[in-house]
């Protein structure tokens, strides 16, 4: 997959290693990339999956930055020359060229309670990702970059 369709920065400084070797972008950089991209649905994971806070948006995260206009157009363009001329809704399913981060990171976080599932007891489970006294996983510092 292209850099540009993720808007992930492959410098090795953003980046760290599983434990299997593979390079991945470190947690902000993924972040930004999922609100930049408007891909809310893996950002609402991450945000389950690593239990993030309003606060850790507002340090780690550019809430109040303009979007980057250039690729938002590009992207739909491209979206657009995928679709047949013919599709119901015309231009349905497009990113928007004006978004409210700070609004959907802050709508985001609090609505982690809500995302556990009748499945997933909610005395055990801070949320649907993470069980009651998990250690954080960005805690694990025995990788190497």
């Amino acid at each position: 997959m292209p850099t540009f369709d993720c808007l992930v920065d492959p410098n090795p400084d953003l980046c760290e290693k599983s434990h299997s070797g593979i390079p991945y972008p470190k947690l902000e950089p993924f972040a930004r990339s999922l609100l930049g991209t408007q891909n809310y649905s893996d950002l609402e994971d991450l945000i389950d999956a690593m239990d993030l806070t309003a606060e850790w948006g507002n340090e780690h995260l550019p809430l109040d930055d303009p979007p980057d206009r250039e690729y938002l157009e590009k992207k739909n363009a491209m979206f657009e020359a995928a679709l047949p001329e013919d599709l119901p809704g015309g231009r349905l399913g497009l990113l928007s060229l004006s978004p409210r981060p700070r609004r959907e990171w802050e709508k985001m976080v609090r609505g982690k309670q809500r995302r556990i599932g009748d499945e997933t007891p909610r005395e055990r489970f801070i949320t649907r990702f993470r069980k009651v006294g998990s250690s954080d996983p960005r805690e694990n510092t025995r990788r190497e970059v």
